[in-house]
């Protein structure tokens, strides 16, 4: 039970910047249920009231009487107004709280660096949101609409039902402990299954968005059947998990119901006799038997509530586990706003690794000026990209320095330093919103003109002209509605558009043909002479005219040195290249233009 309260405690600490409603409304919840317990009380008052003047006039019983009587309708008119307003307000206090509890979630994970949120499936995360919010929203409502009202009826019920009769009361205290023991008994039973529940629903989740978002993959590979099996037996595991907590819940059902009729029957048992002993009046066993309605309703709730919160407490868990994720890559107390940097860009000894036996980049170093070019050739896994994106903070080095213009990266803001940076990752990654809204994720101002532009500089702009809409495009989830090509000329434009002094190409041509690759490579030349720029290419026709070319082999720069160097040495370079182009030992620079452009008018 203490688990569940601690979870209980942490949801009401989510109200907020609304606690002063809160409070509002715990106060209203307070007064209204003391005002339910004057209508038994006012009810058994006027039945002892009409038995005392049975015989009187009319006139006379309606004089005794009436004072009760209104006293009772203002209790009930208070009663519906208060119940009217803290419905309304629980409601706005409830659904305000969720969306902004949503934004904040949402916030969060988008601060999480990537080494963090690849170890999480999409899927689940957007799970964990929707079930957690929704979750939230139905226990703040229920708790200001009836549960604060139903445990506070209870805590002031019980010493007003001793104070009025403790021998009937003792009926009642013995129904209230039975429903404790039962709840209590049940969640233990059931809290272990619940959990297993949730992750089943995890699992489904992740299958579910994993199948989705691969439908052709599925469809080319027959592997609709497949799937559906898969995700037909997670169905079942669930309903194999979930049937047993129902089997216990309806029992507490069927015991609360036969609890409840024994302690009416033993509250008129016990009033009769206690009447025909004269230590009772009908009026209070009639008070007693309304506080007994009250109680049974009040405890129904209580373990309705209790059987909700049961339910939603592994996805509450879930989603207090997300936002109790320390972001392992974050701004330092003494991080500054450098402003626009210039783009000095050096590396002093890195070294990274995902795990202790493995390290991605070791004893790195290089140092690069602005508008000079880098470019890091070697096979996949050699610790290229792990290495320019420990530049923009994906990951924080394990050791050794990383600066930009003097300034160690991890004293730089996380949002200054990816202001001054504009990536193109290897893969295009776009949203399901216009191409106009695409282009502007770094630069939201920029113009029609600027934006026009940047697509032309990409070899964009006519693929984009061509589109139903033209920039006002809806592009598909991912960008599914252009091809490879088209998406990587769009990253490459965003990139342009963002202007930032420090540029990273991570196999940024990729995927376009080489006349396309051509005529983007002579304005990519243009836009670097400015830029500090990073290259990552297997197509080493696209890093010519490189600065510096490091070769990577598991983690370490082997070989160093611009293009020429690098064939003169005849090493791991020029080796590359003779695989590459299938040309003999001895391949040098003019060579090497014939080739190109050999290739090139193919």
């Amino acid at each position: 039970m203490i688990y569940f309260w601690k979870i209980y405690a942490r949801v009401l600490g989510l109200l907020g910047t609304q606690k002063s409603l809160a409070w509002r409304l715990s106060i209203a919840n307070i007064a209204l249920a003391c005002a339910l317990f004057f209508e038994p009380i006012l009810f058994g008052k006027i039945i002892d009231e009409l038995s005392k003047i049975a015989n009187q006039t009319e006139d006379r019983i309606w004089e005794s009487i009436s004072p009760l009587l209104l006293l009772w309708i203002g209790f009930g008119l208070f009663t519906i107004v208060s119940s009217t307003l803290i419905a309304l307000y629980s409601d706005r206090l409830a659904h305000s709280r969720r969306h902004a509890v949503m934004n904040d979630y949402v916030m969060h994970v988008l601060h999480l660096p990537m080494s963090q949120l690849s170890r999480t499936h999409s899927g689940k995360l957007m799970k964990v949101m929707t079930q957690g919010t929704d979750a939230l929203w139905s226990l703040w409502l229920s708790f200001f609409r009836e549960q604060l009202a139903a445990f506070v009826s209870l805590v002031v019920l019980m010493p007003l039902a001793f104070f009025i009769n403790w021998q009937l009361a003792s009926i009642l205290m013995v129904l209230c402990v039975f429903f404790v023991l039962l709840t209590h008994s049940i969640l233990r039973k059931t809290q272990k299954l619940q959990q297993q529940i949730e992750n089943h629903h995890t699992e489904m989740a992740t299958q579910a968005s994993d199948t989705l978002s691969n439908i052709a993959l599925v469809q080319s590979f027959t592997r609709i059947d497949a799937e559906a099996k898969s995700l037909s037996q997670i169905s079942q595991r669930v309903l194999q998990a979930q049937f047993p907590i129902l089997n216990w819940w309806a029992v507490v059902t069927v015991m609360t119901r036969c609890a409840t009729s024994i302690s009416i029957f033993c509250i008129i048992l016990l009033g009769v006799w206690l009447y025909s002993h004269s230590l009772v009046s009908v009026g209070e066993i009639v008070t007693f038997l309304a506080f007994a309605g009250l109680v049974i309703t009040r405890l129904d709730q209580s373990v309705s509530f209790i059987n909700r919160l049961a339910t939603e407490a592994p996805r509450l868990k879930d989603f207090f586990d997300v936002l109790d994720t320390t972001p392992e890559v974050k701004d330092k107390p003494d991080a500054i706003d450098p402003g626009r940097l210039v783009g000095l860009v050096e590396f002093k000894n890195v070294s990274f690794s995902y795990n202790a036996n493995i390290s991605a980049v070791n004893n790195l170093s290089f140092c690069l000026h602005p508008g000079q070019t880098l470019a890091l050739v070697g096979t996949s896994g050699a610790g290229k990209s792990t290495a320019l994106s420990l530049l923009y903070r994906a990951f924080d080095r394990k050791s050794g320095l990383i600066t930009i213009d003097g300034h160690d990266i991890e004293h730089i803001k996380l949002k200054a330093l990816r202001q001054n940076i504009g990536v193109v990752f290897q893969e295009p990654f776009l949203f399901n919103r216009s191409i106009a809204e695409n282009l502007r994720i770094g630069s939201p101002d920029a113009s029609d003109e600027a934006l026009h532009e940047a697509a032309s500089c990409a070899q964009a702009l006519d693929f984009i002209m061509s589109q139903p809409d033209g920039f006002d495009t809806i592009i598909g989830e991912h960008g599914r509605t252009l091809s490879g090509g088209e998406r990587q000329r769009l990253s490459l434009a965003r990139v342009f558009l963002k202007n930032a002094p420090i540029l990273i190409l991570d196999e940024a041509t990729s995927a376009l043909d080489t006349p396309t690759e051509t005529s983007l490579l002579k304005a990519l030349e243009a836009v670097t002479q400015t830029r500090t720029t990073l290259v990552i290419a297997h197509r080493l026709s696209t890093i010519r005219n490189a600065d510096v070319i490091l070769v990577m082999e598991n983690g370490k720069a082997v070989e160093s040195g611009n293009f020429e160097e690098l064939m003169a040495q005849s090493g791991v370079f020029a080796g590359m290249m003779q695989q590459q182009y299938g040309m003999p030992n001895k391949l040098n620079g003019s060579t090497f233009d014939r080739i190109d452009n050999e290739q090139l008018h193919q």
